[in-house]
């Protein structure tokens, strides 16, 4: 089986060549996880970067006091895990299967190679960086100047935007997410969640049918913030 058609699909690698997209190739391997499963731990050496081909990857971090963040949720053609190859550090994240997934394995060492032969390949890269960069401002500014459920609403909308299909009553979020799930993404408790999430509801501005939530109406989430 060929990988071509999904190496085409990340973003990293959609200024490539036919040939260097083959050499990709040829060092690329398939591994596949549980629900559940660890696919690598903070503080471990990195020795892999992970390509989403199907399934769901919960990125987190967890605290000693067993507190938990969710970092992100990636998705097909999403990729993972190359910060730490790239900077020479430890993982500075867990990662998670959040549902049965099958993932592209590129080895630390052969990847190195593909980066110091190919400038597109690089500046693919730092595109990411530069954009997981300011995705990172935007949540700390999130985290320090907005209020609970501005908070929320705003995960709710960068949710929306990742894994939301339109549909007859409004965005529908392709991603099965719990209170529990939505208080690790913005730092909270799941009853303070849940309070607002029941708020939301009542006003008509967010529908939920087996924890996929539907966004009906911006403008209304939008006066909480």
């Amino acid at each position: 089986m060929s990988y071509l058609p999904w190496l085409k699909k990340v973003s990293i690698f959609k200024e490539l060549n036919d040939e260097a997209l083959k050499k990709l190739e040829e060092i690329t391997d398939t591994i596949y996880y549980n629900e559940e499963d660890l696919i690598f731990e903070t503080g471990e050496v990195a020795e892999a970067l992970y390509i989403v081909k199907i399934g769901q990857i919960r990125i987190e971090q967890v605290y000693r006091d067993g507190r938990k963040k969710t970092l992100a949720y990636l998705a097909d053609s999403d990729f993972f895990g190359e910060m730490a190859i790239i900077t020479k550090e430890n993982r500075c994240a867990r990662a998670v299967s959040a549902k049965n997934s099958e993932l592209f394995r590129i080895e630390k060492s052969s990847f190195l190679e593909c980066l110091k032969n190919n400038s597109d390949l690089c500046f693919g890269i730092l595109q990411v960086l530069c954009e997981r960069l300011q995705t990172a401002d935007s949540e700390i500014s999130n985290l320090t100047f907005r209020n609970l459920p501005g908070r929320i609403v705003y995960k709710l909308f960068e949710l929306a935007e990742q894994f939301g299909e339109p549909c007859s009553e409004g965005t529908l979020i392709k991603l099965s997410v719990t209170h529990y799930d939505l208080a690790d993404m913005v730092g909270t408790n799941r009853e303070s969640v849940s309070k607002y999430i029941s708020r939301f509801k009542k006003e008509g501005s967010i529908q939920i049918n087996q924890k996929n939530i539907t966004i009906l109406d911006r403008n209304k989430l939008l006066s909480w913030t």
